[in-house]
C-alpha cells in the first residue's frame, strides 16, 4: 500500500531551513551569487562601452532625469514587501499570494500616477520630449511590481541560481534589444527600450522557473505585521532614494542634460561595483543573518565575514578605478566621455561608504528593526541632501564633494545608532572599515603616482602599470600591517567559515564505540575540496610567514625591541626578598588537545622540584596534573609568543615580573624551534630564553629537534641565545650534529624528556580493552601527515594486515585540534572499516583525549604501535614497546638513530601500506628480540633524557636582586 503525502495547507506557515545546514547553503549561494555577479558585471560593462559610443551624453542625461523622479515610485512599488518575506520566520501560501497582489496594484497605481505626472515633470526640466518618454518608463512600474514576490519566494528559499538565472537572461536580452534599437538611430529611445524589455524579460522568465503562481487575495490572512515591516522599510528607502538623487534633479534642473549625462555615467560606473556586489550580498545575507537571530556568536562571525568580503572586493575595484580613472574611461567609453573621470574619482570616495554602510543596512533589517532604520534615516537623510545643495554652488563638482562628504559622515552615525539599538559588533565593524580605507587607500594613491610619467594618449600602459603598482602597494601593506593581513586571511577561510555546521560534540551517528556511550572526539569532516582549499591557503600563509616574520627576525630588530621592553620593565618592580621562595619558569609548547605537549610539560614537573611557573597562551591550552597543583600554576601570557605591537610589548612587563624572581627558564623546544610551523613562534620562544639571560636567569631549550634548513631568521635567534648563555639540548644526533654545523654555541645533546617520565596509568587499556585484553596493537593516523595525501585507505590496509595477523587494533588519536586533527583521521578509517559487513568489534576507537600517563599505560600492553606522531612512539619505547612511526621533518630519524633501529622509521606518501606493513610483521614476527634491543639502549637514553634537568639551580642558590640590574657577562656577546 503506498502512502500518499498530502500537500500542505495554505494556511499553515512555511518554516525556513533549519540553522544546522545554513553554513552550506550560505556557502553554495555565496559561491553562485558570486558567479552569477561576474556574468552580470561583464554583460553591464559590456553594454555600457557598446552604448557609449552609440549614444551621446544629451540621451544619458534625457533618461537620467526621468529615471531620478520616476525612481521614487520603484521604492513605493515594492514597499519593503520582498524583504518583509524574506525576513519573516513563517510565511503562509495566502500571505505570499496576498504580497503579490499588494505589490502588483501598488505598481499599476505608480504607473499611471507617472503617466498623469508627465507634463509636470517635462516642465521641471524644460523639455517636452520627456513627457512621452515619462509615460513609457512608467511601464516599469507594473512589471516589476509582479516580479517582485517571485524574486522574494526564490531568495527565501535560497534557490540562487534560479534566481541568478533570470537575471542574468533578461539582462542579455534587454541589452542585444537596446543595441539594437541604437544602431538604428533611435537615440534615448534605446535606454527606454532596454529598460523596458528587461522588466518583460524579467517577468517571462520568473514564472515558469519558480514553481509557484499566485492565487486570489485572501481577506483573512494575517497581514499587519508584515505590512509594518515593509511601510518602515519602504519609508527609509524613500529618505534613502531622495538624497541620493537629490544630485540628479539639481544638475538636470540647473546645468542642463548635457553636465547631467557625464555625471550620470561617472555615477554609474561607481554603481556597477557596488550594485552587482551590495545587492547580491544582501540577498544572500539578510535570509542567513534572519535565521542566526537567537544565535549572537555565529550572527557576529557572520556580519563580521560578510562586511570583510564586501569592503574589500568593493574597495579594491574602486581603489583601481579611482586611481586610473581617465585611461579606464578613455578606453570602456572613448574621449568624449573624459569630462567623467574627475566626477567619478570624487564620487569614489561615496562609493567605499555606502559600501560599508550595507552592513549597517543588514544589522537593522535582519534584526527587524525597521522602525529604527526608518527614525535614522530622518535623521541622516536631510543631512546628505543638504550637503548636496550646498555642494550645487561649485557646479557638478561640488555637488559630487558633497555627496561624498554626507555619506562619509553618515557611515560612523549608522554604526552609532545600530550599537544603541542593537548588540550587533559595531565597533568591529567601524574598525574594520578603517583598515579597509586605509589600506586601499594608500594603494591607489601609489597606484595613481605610478603612471604619472606616460602620456594619456597611451591608456593602455597606464591601466596595466597601474594596477601592478596598486598590486603591490596592497602587499606592503598586507606584509607590514597584521591586522590588515587577518582581514585577508579571513577572506580566504570564508568558504570554510560558511560550509561548516555548527554542531554539538555528541555523537549522532551509531558506530560508537562499546567502552562509552558518548563520543567526546566526534569531529565534522571538511569536504574533499575545502580540504585542498585549507591546504593551499595554509602553505601560502606559512611562506608569507616565514618572508616577514624571518626577515624581521634576522635584523634582530625584534629582539632589541623586546629588551628594551623587559628592561624598562624590570626597573619599575620593587626589588625581591631574597629570602623569598624562587620558581623555576617553563615557557610551554602550543598544547590545545595535544597529548606530547602535555606530556613534555608533565615530564619537566616529575623531574623539577619547587615551585613552577608555566607560561601558556591560554589557560585551557595545558592542564596542570593533581599531584603537581600545589606547586605549580599556569600563567596566561597571550601575546608573549605570537603577539605582535602594543599587546607584545604589555606582555613583556608580564615576563619581568615572572622572572623577577626565577630561578631558571626552560623554553619547551621539541620540534617547534625550527620555524617548519612558524617562523614568529620559532624565533621568539629563542628570544625569550636570550631575554631570561639578560637578566640574570639560567635559560635552556628543552630537548628539541633541528631540520638543518631552518629560515635564517630563526638560526640567528637560536645563535644568539646560544652565544648569551642559553643551553641549547639537541635530542638526538643527527639534530646536534645539524647544531654544530651551524656553528651554536653551548650544544648539549640529550634525549627528548618525555623518555624521563615517572608515570603510567592502565585506566585507558582497561576502559577499552577490558581487564584482560588479547594481544592488539596501537595505530595513531596522524592529520599532520594526511595533509600531503588520502592516507584513510592506506591505513585501512594496514589495519586489515594486523587484524589477519591475529591482533586487535586500538586507533588512538594523539592531537585533537584545528590545525591537525587525529580525532577526524582516525575516525574516517573507523568508518570506512565499518563499510559493508559492519562495525568489526576487533577494531577499538579511542574517543576522548587520554593523558599522557594513559597513553603510556595503553601502549605497555601492545604488541607493536604504528603511528605518525613522534612522541606516540617515545611514549611506547617508554616501556619497551617497539613503534613503527613515519618520518617527519627529520626528527623521528633521529630519534631512532638513538635507539640503532633505523628500519622503524618508514616514509610517509602514497603507498604508506606497502611500506609500513612488511616492517609491521617483521616486529611482530621477531618483538621479544626487539624488546631485547630496546632494554639495551634504553637505559642510557634515559640518562640523556634526564640531562635536559640537570644543574638546575635550586632554591638555596637564590641570586642577589642586584643581578636584576646590571648585566651579566652573557649579555656581552653580540646581537
Amino acid at each position: 500500500m503506498t502512502a500518499t503525502i498530502p500537500p500542505p495547507s495554505p494556511d499553515i506557515p512555511e518554516k525556513p531551513r533549519s540553522t544546522a545546514g545554513l553554513g552550506r547553503t550560505a556557502g553554495r549561494g555565496a559561491s553562485t551569487t558570486l558567479v552569477g555577479q561576474l556574468i552580470r558585471i561583464g554583460v553591464q560593462l559590456g553594454g555600457i562601452v557598446v552604448l557609449a559610443r552609440l549614444l551621446t551624453p544629451s540621451d544619458y542625461g534625457l533618461v537620467a532625469s526621468v529615471a531620478a523622479i520616476i525612481g521614487v515610485g520603484e521604492v513605493l512599488r515594492n514597499f519593503g514587501l520582498s524583504s518583509a518575506a524574506i525576513q519573516v520566520r513563517d510565511l503562509s501560501r495566502h500571505q505570499k499570494d496576498n504580497l503579490f497582489w499588494i505589490n502588483s496594484l501598488i505598481g499599476l497605481a505608480l504607473m499611471l500616477l507617472a503617466v498623469l505626472c508627465s507634463p509636470l515633470i517635462a516642465t521641471l526640466y524644460g523639455d517636452d520630449r520627456l513627457v512621452l518618454l515619462t509615460q513609457v518608463l512608467a511601464g516599469s512600474f507594473l512589471l516589476n511590481g509582479l516580479a517582485t514576490q517571485f524574486r522574494a519566494h526564490l531568495n527565501r528559499n535560497f534557490h540562487f541560481v534560479a534566481l541568478a538565472g533570470s537575471e542574468i537572461g533578461a539582462q542579455v536580452g534587454s541589452l542585444v534589444i537596446g543595441i539594437a534599437m541604437a544602431l538604428n538611430g533611435f537615440g534615448y529611445w534605446a535606454l527606454a527600450g532596454q529598460q523596458i524589455s528587461q522588466g518583460l524579460l524579467t517577468i517571462i522568465i520568473l514564472i515558469p522557473v519558480t514553481h509557484w503562481f499566485p492565487g486570489w487575495y485572501h481577506r483573512k490572512a494575517p497581514m499587519r505585521h508584515l505590512i509594518m515591516f515593509g511601510s518602515n522599510l519602504a519609508g527609509t528607502q524613500l529618505l534613502g532614494y531622495a538624497s541620493r538623487n537629490t544630485d540628479t534633479i539639481v544638475i538636470g534642473a540647473t546645468l542642463g542634460a548635457g553636465p547631467l549625462g557625464l555625471y550620470n555615467r561617472a555615477f554609474q560606473l561607481l554603481l556597477l561595483p557596488l550594485n552587482q556586489i551590495n545587492g547580491p550580498s544582501t540577498r544572500v545575507a539578510l535570509p542567513v543573518l534572519a535565521r542566526l537571530q537567537d544565535d549572537p556568536p555565529r550572527y557576529d562571525r557572520f556580519i563580521l565575514l560578510g562586511q570583510t568580503i564586501m569592503l574589500h572586493a568593493v574597495t579594491i575595484v574602486l581603489a583601481f578605478s579611482c586611481a586610473q580613472a581617465l585611461p579606464i574611461i578613455s578606453i570602456a567609453l572613448g574621449n568624449t566621455w573624459l569630462g567623467s573621470a574627475p566626477i567619478f574619482q570624487i564620487l569614489a570616495i561615496a562609493g567605499f561608504f555606502e559600501a560599508a554602510a550595507y552592513a549597517t543596512y543588514w544589522v537593522f533589517l535582519s534584526k527587524g528593526a525597521t522602525k529604527q532604520n526608518l527614525y535614522f534615516a530622518l535623521t541622516t537623510r536631510p543631512l546628505l541632501v543638504a550637503f548636496v545643495l550646498l555642494g550645487s554652488l561649485w557646479g557638478v563638482y561640488g555637488v559630487a564633494a558633497g555627496y561624498s562628504l554626507g555619506v562619509a559622515l553618515i557611515w560612523p552615525m549608522g554604526l552609532w545608532w545600530i550599537s544603541r539599538v542593537t548588540n550587533a559588533p559595531a565597533r568591529a565593524m567601524f574598525l574594520a572599515g578603517v583598515r579597509a580605507i586605509l589600506g586601499y587607500g594608500f594603494a591607489a594613491a601609489v597606484s595613481w603616482a605610478a603612471v604619472q610619467w606616460i602620456p594619456i594618449d597611451l591608456p593602455f600602459a597606464r591601466v596595466a602599470l597601474g594596477g601592478v603598482a596598486l598590486l603591490a602597494a596592497i602587499g606592503v601593506v598586507t606584509l607590514i600591517w597584521p591586522r590588515f593581513r587577518r582581514d585577508l586571511r579571513s577572506i580566504t577561510q570564508a568558504r570554510s567559515f560558511l560550509r561548516s555546521a555548527k554542531s554539538s560534540r555528541s555523537s549522532k551517528s551509531g558506530t560508537t564505540n562499546p567502552a562509552m556511550g558518548t563520543d567526546q572526539l566526534a569531529p565534522s569532516r571538511a569536504p574533499a575540496r575545502a580540504r585542498t582549499v585549507g591546504r593551499i591557503r595554509l602553505r601560502l600563509i606559512r611562506r608569507l610567514d616565514r618572508v616577514v616574520h624571518g626577515f624581521a627576525a634576522a635584523s634582530a630588530l625584534p629582539y632589541l625591541r623586546d629588551r628594551a621592553a623587559l628592561k624598562r620593565a624590570t626597573d619599575q618592580l620593587t626589588p625581591c626578598d631574597v629570602r623569598s621562595e624562587r620558581w623555576h619558569v617553563l615557557v610551554a609548547p602550543p598544547g590545545e588537545g595535544n597529548i606530547g605537549d602535555q606530556a613534555m610539560v608533565e615530564a619537566f614537573l616529575e623531574n623539577v622540584p619547587g615551585p613552577v611557573q608555566v607560561l601558556v597562551r591560554r589557560a585551557g591550552d595545558l592542564h596542570i596534573p593533581s599531584q603537581h597543583a600545589g606547586r605549580a600554576q599556569l600563567v596566561p601570557i597571550p601575546h608573549l609568543i605570537y603577539g605582535t605591537g602594543r599587546v607584545h610589548l604589555e606582555a613583556m612587563v608580564a615576563l619581568a615580573s615572572v622572572l623577577d624572581g626565577a630561578l631558571s627558564l626552560t623554553v619547551v623546544g621539541a620540534d617547534i624551534m625550527d620555524g617548519a610551523y612558524s617562523v614568529r613562534a620559532s624565533s621568539r620562544r629563542a628570544d625569550v630564553a636570550s631575554l631570561a639571560r639578560s637578566v640574570g636567569v639560567d635559560a635552556r631549550i628543552l630537548g628539541f629537534s633541528w631540520n638543518g634548513h631552518a629560515n635564517v631568521g630563526v638560526r640567528r635567534s637560536l645563535a644568539r641565545a646560544g652565544r648569551l648563555g642559553t643551553r641549547l639540548q639537541l635530542r638526538d644526533p643527527i639534530s646536534s650534529a645539524r647544531a654544530r654545523a651551524d656553528r651554536f654555541h653551548n650544544v648539549v645533546d640529550v634525549a627528548d624528556a618525555v623518555f624521563a617520565a615517572r608515570t603510567s596509568s592502565g585506566v585507558a587499556a582497561t576502559e577499552y580493552l577490558g581487564p584482560t585484553p588479547t594481544p592488539y596493537a596501537v595505530v595513531n593516523a596522524s592529520a599532520l601527515v594526511g595533509r600531503r595525501f588520502d592516507q584513510t585507505l592506506e591505513y585501512v590496509r594496514i589495519v586489515t594486515a594486523l587484524l589477519q595477523a591475529g591482533l586487535r587494533v586500538v586507533l588512538l588519536p594523539h592531537v585533537v585540534r584545528t590545525s591537525g586533527d587525529d580525532a577526524a583521521a582516525c575516525r574516517a578509517v573507523y568508518e570506512r572499516l565499518s563499510e559493508g559487513e559492519g562495525t568489526d568489534s576487533r577494531v577499538v576507537l579511542v574517543n576522548r583525549l587520554l593523558s599522557p600517563a594513559e597513553v603510556r599505560g595503553l601502549c605497555a600492553g601492545a604488541e607493536v604501535v604504528l603511528s605518525g606522531r613522534m612522541h606516540l612512539a617515545v611514549q611506547a619505547m617508554f616501556h619497551r614497546v617497539p613503534a613503527v612511526a613515519l618520518s617527519t621533518q627529520g626528527k623521528v630519524a633521529g630519534m631512532m638513530r638513538l635507539f640503532d633501529m633505523p628500519e622503524l622509521c618508514v616514509e610517509p606518501g602514497v603507498g604508506l601500506a606497502e611500506r609500513m606493513v612488511p616492517v609491521a610483521l617483521a616486529v611482530l614476527a621477531d618483538r621479544e628480540s626487539y624488546r631485547h634491543r630496546l632494554a639495551a639502549r634504553l637505559p642510557e637514553i634515559q640518562r640523556l633524557a634526564a640531562l635536559n634537568f640537570s644543574v638546575l639551580p635550586s632554591a638555596a642558590r637564590s641570586r642577589p636582586p642586584a643581578q636584576r640590574q646590571s648585566p651579566t657577562s652573557h649579555r656581552q656577546g653580540p646581537a
